[in-house]
């Protein structure tokens, strides 16, 4: 039996040059989330930078509070970041990435995330807390970049 991963993606048109967007993104990112744990290399978006990660509702929806943790697997800047999210997720798989690309001086935000071929009502709950919560991220990105 082929089992194919489920997938979310989320877009947004910024009327702000990709570079200044990918520092509106990463710049955000650390501020939201109080800062890195573990700096990356480079530092401190690399690879291997953990954050601790809390979402809106986290303890009550899913019924813990221990801690998530987001670790970046790839950082290409201005265009990639790839990360990955462990803790109390119901998940035994979940990878985002954030990408940009150029569009004449403005620029395209993307998100996507892949998940379990078959997650638990727990892992359900939490991959639309979380595409919930990026899509409110996103429009804080948009809405930085463009007023900078």
């Amino acid at each position: 039996m082929n089992r194919k991963h489920q997938s979310r993606s989320l877009e947004r048109h910024v009327n702000a040059p990709r570079e200044h967007t990918w520092n509106a993104l990463n710049n955000l990112i650390e501020k939201l989330t109080g800062g890195y744990v573990i700096e990356g290399d480079p530092p401190p978006h690399g690879p291997g930078a953990v954050l601790h990660l809390s979402l809106p509702d986290q303890q009550e929806l899913l019924g813990s509070d221990e801690q998530l943790v987001e670790t970046v697997l790839s950082f290409e800047p201005p265009w990639r970041r790839a990360y990955s999210v462990t803790g109390p997720t119901g998940l035994d798989l979940y990878h985002a990435t954030f990408v940009l690309r150029d569009d004449r001086g403005e620029c395209h935000l993307s998100w996507g995330v892949v998940v379990d071929p078959e997650p638990t009502p727990e892992g359900e709950a939490f991959l639309e807390l979380a595409v919930a919560t990026i899509d409110r991220f996103l429009d804080h990105v948009v809405a930085v970049s463009e007023s900078d």
